[in-house]
């Protein structure tokens, strides 16, 4: 899993989402939104630094993600 930063050009408001990135079984290539955390300023209102709090999310997230699946 990890941390997606969408940019909206007409808005300019960034959002962020944690997405699961995996392979369906064709081989293709698939990403699978888990959670949207909401736009950037203002998760900045709440965390001193959103992107870098939520990248630790996501890691954890994984590693919570493959304790269960193995």
């Amino acid at each position: 899993m990890y941390l997606r930063i969408n940019r909206n050009k007409k808005t300019g408001k960034t959002q962020l989402s944690i997405v699961h990135g995996y392979r369906d079984e064709d081989g293709k290539s698939r990403q699978k939104t888990i959670k949207s955390l909401g736009y950037l300023h203002m998760l900045e209102k709440e965390y001193e630094d959103p992107i870098s709090h939520f990248r630790e999310v996501a890691k954890q997230m994984t590693k919570e993600y493959n304790e269960k699946t193995n």
